[in-house]
């Protein structure tokens, strides 16, 4: 039998055994790459199995929702009949209080205006606009136009003071005015 011949380097030494490889560093988790390996793959999750409660739910939700809906249509349309209602029994008490001269208990509809209504009469003139208050004799006044470039609000404003009444009492007529203004300036008018 031959022996075998030790394999050598060719300076006479004897090589070493192969290296074994070295067990490898721990995994950040305290196992090693060979128990990594040993473990079965982890397994997705059934995901069909999972989504049919969340299917079973969304739809339960949005029944939910849509009978919720109707619910308040419901009542939205009874309150309106029952307003009706309300309405067209309080029509003919109201007027027969006010025929008999008794204040009517029943209070409705818009509460009173703050202020009474002005309507402005507003017309060009050669230096100016003219206005007056509509019904309102006296009032009639010529604003000019040098009083209208400076600053249209407040001539309106001033205006509406003199000969209405203050803003506190007869609340935004001035703006009112001031707007007509700036339409007769531009024209429109």
């Amino acid at each position: 039998m031959a022996k075998k011949a030790k394999k050598g380097n060719g300076k006479g030494k004897v090589a070493a055994k192969p290296e074994q490889p070295k067990e490898p560093a721990k995994a950040k988790s305290g196992e090693s790459k060979r128990d990594q390996e040993a473990k079965p793959a982890r397994q997705a999750p059934d995901l069909d199995a999972l989504r049919k409660p969340v299917v079973a739910a969304r739809a339960k939700l949005e029944a939910a929702e849509a009978e919720v809906k109707a619910m308040a249509e419901k009542a939205q349309a009874a309150v309106a009949q029952a307003t009706q209602a309300y309405r067209e029994a309080l029509a003919p008490y109201r007027e027969a209080c006010r025929r008999a001269g008794v204040q009517c208990e029943f209070e409705g509809g818009r509460t009173a205006n703050v202020s009474p209504k002005v309507s402005f009469i507003v017309e060009k003139a050669e230096k100016g606009i003219r206005v007056a208050v509509k019904g309102k004799p006296g009032s009639e006044e010529l604003i000019p136009l040098a009083a209208l470039k400076a600053s249209v609000g407040k001539a309106a404003y001033a205006y509406v003071e003199k000969n209405v009444g203050p803003r506190e009492k007869v609340g935004n007529k001035g703006g009112t005015l001031g707007n007509r203004l700036r339409a007769m300036m531009a024209g429109k008018s």
